[in-house]
């Protein structure tokens, strides 16, 4: 199944993936900023946007599975960005797939997004229960809490973020699946075996991912680059578009 694909730009390849409940042109904001610097692909995950959902829904190898294939398909391997669920995903691909990548950018995201008994950077696995039983009443609703949550703290987030909570609703399987996936992925024993640039670029006013998951990501990906934005929250690329673009240009340029 081949996902829903967007290219623009010019410059290195570098390939965007959106979060969860969100869609690709979450990114068109961002995506005047960059295309001048590079060739800007993005991909609306299954269910999301104008990518279907399958039967089998969302499933964490079936995705990075289809990922790699089209990644193959590319012409060049690119720089992978993931936003929040989206790096849990291109972590696991640059840990899976390391030779269809030039390198990694995880964005507001983390190696486990529950808190667990030696985790605490985390979401409590409460508060993910409650968005699954939630989700089964009220998906829309369920999502735009979620948003809500992405811009708290984060004023100039928010305004950009005006108008998105009423895009339709991804498929409620492939959501609910997501949400599971961020519940149950925990990446963290892998991390020593990833051989591939990384840089990080995390919001200090993330409300969803806390800071310290990147500092855990930092002290554990040898080489990797840290950019901390004080004034951003879980959507910096949102809130503060060109201090995103000059982060990434400071190690991909």
């Amino acid at each position: 199944m081949s996902w829903y694909r967007e290219q623009t730009g010019q410059g290195p390849a570098l390939l965007l993936l959106h979060g969860w409940g969100m869609e690709s042109r979450v990114f068109a904001g961002w995506r005047p900023f960059l295309e001048k610097h590079f060739t800007c692909i993005s991909y609306d995950l299954p269910g999301h946007g104008r990518s279907p959902c399958t039967a089998d829904g969302m499933q964490w190898a079936d995705v990075l599975e289809q990922l790699t294939d089209m990644l193959d398909r590319e012409v060049e391997a690119p720089i992978l960005l993931g936003w929040s669920l989206g790096g849990l995903l291109a972590l696991g691909l640059g840990l899976t797939q390391p030779a269809s990548l030039k390198g990694l950018v995880l964005m507001a995201s983390s190696p486990s997004f529950r808190q667990r008994p030696d985790w605490t950077a985390g979401i409590p696995a409460a508060t993910l229960e409650d968005f699954g039983q939630r989700l089964h009443s009220d998906p829309q609703g369920t999502r735009k809490r979620f948003l809500a949550l992405q811009v708290l703290g984060d004023p100039q987030g928010r305004r950009a973020l005006e108008g998105m909570s009423n895009w339709p609703s991804p498929d409620p399987i492939c959501l609910a699946d997501g949400l599971t996936l961020l519940h149950e992925v925990d990446l963290r024993d892998r991390l020593d075996s990833l051989s591939m640039p990384v840089q990080l670029i995390h919001g200090a006013q993330d409300r969803i991912v806390p800071l310290e998951a990147s500092f855990y990501l930092q002290q554990h990906l040898p080489g990797s680059h840290l950019h901390v934005l004080e004034k951003a929250g879980h959507a910096p690329f949102l809130s503060q578009p060109q201090a995103c673009r000059d982060a990434l240009l400071e190690v991909w340029a």
